[in-house]
């Protein structure tokens, strides 16, 4: 039976070196079409996620263990890190920061576009985004620059349920908030299960991540949609009524 709570990645090291390629290939896109609020939105949040995932949950009690744990070419990086910063910051990085480099632009994408007549465009991103993700794995498996093997593993008892109350309430007040559109509810719920399953799937084929496809439509429900409601409000009541979110600073 899969073990819903126990959240394990197993790849090598220059899974990160590739990561990062595909990482700066992809802001490079994003500046050349003139999504600059989209990377802009993705900057913002992603040192949250990082701080999250890399400081609370790594600092988190939860038994005799962390809610976060590496180990990194068979030896655990100890609490606190000491020497090992460097080498854990990398990994870090690649499962935080360039992950909402890469999901929470494409959100912004989405946002901007899926009420319009241009929903093709938010496709063609997932597409790009999606190719670079399986291209990575692949390039790490047959590369073999460095094979030290990195298995990070989160316990997540304690935030599961959170995830599904989240998601429950959010989506409620989104409908409210959009009673008179209700099709946006569901099109932004299927985003939300869009953006996990181009994170988790490659992953899946890989076997990166050790998960049954329970595991993976249970993720696609909630892991993200329990902020996309929030944010999509954010997007759209604050950021674009009531600031226009200022083109002097970034032309649409």
């Amino acid at each position: 039976m899969d073990n819903i709570y126990l959240v394990q990645r197993t790849f090598q090291y220059d899974y990160i070196y590739f990561d990062a390629v595909f990482l700066i290939i992809w802001i490079a896109v994003l500046i050349y079409k003139k999504e600059h609020r989209a990377l802009l939105f993705a900057v913002a949040v992603s040192p949250l996620i990082y701080f999250i995932d890399a400081y609370v949950w790594w600092n988190s009690k939860i038994g005799d263990t962390y809610v976060r744990e590496y180990w990194i070419n068979g030896v655990q990086v100890p609490h606190p890190v000491g020497n090992y910063f460097v080498t854990k910051f990398g990994a870090d990085f690649m499962m935080t920061i360039s992950y909402s480099l890469f999901t929470f632009a494409w959100i912004w994408i989405f946002f901007k576009y899926f009420r319009s007549n241009k929903t093709i465009i938010p496709i063609k991103y997932a597409i790009l985004w999606l190719s670079f993700w399986i291209f990575t794995p692949a390039l790490s498996i047959m590369a073999k620059i460095n094979d030290s093997t990195v298995y990070a593993v989160r316990h997540m008892q304690s935030q599961y349920f959170i995830w599904i109350l989240a998601t429950i309430i959010s989506y409620f007040v989104l409908a409210f908030v959009y009673k008179k559109e209700k099709v946006i509810v569901l099109k932004l719920f299927c985003a939300g299960f869009v953006a996990v399953i181009i994170m988790e799937f490659p992953l899946f084929v890989f076997n990166i991540r050790q998960m049954g496809f329970k595991i993976l439509i249970f993720d696609g429900f909630f892991m993200i949609n329990q902020a996309i409601p929030a944010l999509y409000i954010f997007y759209d009541k604050v950021l674009m009524k009531r600031f226009n979110f200022p083109k002097n600073i970034f032309p649409i």
